[in-house]
């Protein structure tokens, strides 16, 4: 019988985690141990760890030290990091559902990872592109505590629409709550699940309206300063998205990077905007696309990375989804960046 104790200054969502362990009795104590029948390890327990692991194992080592066993927990592992971390004698879980826990004479391995896009999973329905902008506000600020009020404020929704939002939420267990009547507070409990529950809502990753433009520059970081230039000087508002926004983040999830993602306001020509942008619509080899921004799922939100303006970082992951072989990459900046 396996039994994992864990102090009280290890966060209660990395007690959620381990306690969906099927076979692992899990329970607080005043020290971290894992317990093998009457064998007892301590442990150093760490809640999450960077998407390159190999960087990070020597120095959880060397704190964990000879006497404890270092314990990696996270909301998502993926399968580069956990064998990083299994090569370094490094114990782990996540919340998909993967587990490391070896010990003399004991093994719990479990390896998961949730389907891509091509899941058959069905889809999310009535939920609207104003809706998306709500739940990636919800994803933006974890460890905020919504009321309804707050929240539509945040999103840029109505009362209405925001309260029908964590309604849906609420039902689909992503939410936990305390209070009641309009001083009634959420937060969200299960980012993981909320985001790949968002990936399959189809409003959150349809593109309504795009034009393909070209505009000459030596390479793409040349390329997103005279976007940025010029969307300035047009007073235009902007957010670059998808892996060209990972790679000015500090997220280089991509060796090359042929075409530019650049979200622009939707009641906007897309031909007016290219123009103002100092682009040239084509019909072959462009090197930036346009999006038209219906909801501001882009917009709103957007953070300025020095000049740069880049889209919500949950919008950048769901639009590198839609990118020539973005899954991959997605799934590093996800680790990299959004962390769950």
């Amino acid at each position: 019988m396996a039994t994992l104790e864990l102090d009280a200054a290890v966060p209660d969502r990395v007690l959620d985690i381990v306690a969906a362990i099927p076979g692992l009795a899990v329970r607080r104590s005043p020290a971290s141990l894992l317990r093998i029948d009457d064998e007892t390890y301590p442990l150093l327990v760490i809640p999450g760890v960077g998407h390159y692991a190999r960087q990070l194992t020597p120095t959880l080592l060397e704190v964990a030290g000879p006497n404890r066993l270092a314990l990696v927990v996270a909301e998502r592992l993926l399968p580069n990091v956990r064998a990083e971390l299994e090569q370094a004698g490094c114990l782990y879980a996540d919340s998909i559902g993967s587990v490391h826990l070896a010990a003399p004479r004991f093994l719990l391995h479990r390896e998961k990872d949730l389907a891509g896009p091509s899941s058959t999973v069905p889809a999310p329905k009535g939920l609207g592109a104003v809706a998306v902008r709500v739940v990636q506000q919800l994803l933006a600020e974890l460890e905020q505590e919504w009321t309804v009020a707050d929240l539509a404020q945040a999103a840029g929704a109505s009362t209405g629409q925001s309260h029908n939002v964590l309604k849906r939420l609420e039902q689909e267990g992503f939410l936990q709550d305390r209070g009641s009547g309009p001083k009634r507070r959420r937060t969200v409990s299960h980012p993981t699940d909320l985001l790949d529950w968002l990936a399959r809502v189809p409003a959150a990753r349809r593109v309504h309206r795009k034009v393909k433009a070209y505009r000459y520059a030596a390479d793409p970081a040349a390329l997103v300063t005279r976007l940025t230039e010029d969307a300035q000087k047009a007073d235009m508002p902007w957010a670059l998205t998808g892996a060209a926004a990972a790679r000015v983040s500090g997220a280089s999830v991509v060796t090359a990077l042929p075409v530019i993602m650049v979200r622009v306001p939707a009641a906007m020509d897309l031909l007016s905007a290219a123009g103002a942008l100092g682009l040239e619509a084509v019909d072959a080899g462009a090197n930036v696309k346009l999006i038209a921004d219906v909801g501001e799922v882009g917009l709103h939100g957007a953070q300025r990375h020095g000049p740069v303006s880049l889209a919500p970082a949950a919008r950048i992951w769901l639009d590198m989804l839609g990118e020539p072989r973005g899954d991959d990459a997605a799934a590093l900046f996800r680790e990299a960046v959004l962390g769950y």
